[in-house]
């Protein structure tokens, strides 16, 4: 057996000894259920953005904030269904 494996071994069999383990406690925990505020994003014509970007970057810029839209809505979802 090497040494580390030794001693993380007994380090195991201490905190078990230590700990007594006659009883299991449990805790109550609750989510924060106010949702996170949405992403704010600004203000942007789309046609400047468009002719800026080209269209490869800009459907990749679309998205992106799509995602971000996406995440934000599943997780006030989440929340709801956990808060109710």
């Amino acid at each position: 057996m090497k040494p580390i494996n030794a001693l993380l071994l007994s380090g195991q069999v201490a905190l078990f000894a230590v700990s007594g383990c006659t009883s299991t406690e449990y805790i109550h925990v609750t989510p924060e259920c106010t949702p996170p505020p949405q992403p704010a994003l600004p203000e942007i014509h789309r046609g400047e953005l468009w002719d800026a970007l080209g269209d490869d970057r800009y459907r990749e810029l679309e998205r992106y904030i799509n995602g971000v839209w996406a995440f934000s809505d599943e997780q006030g979802a989440l929340l709801d269904s956990l808060c109710e």
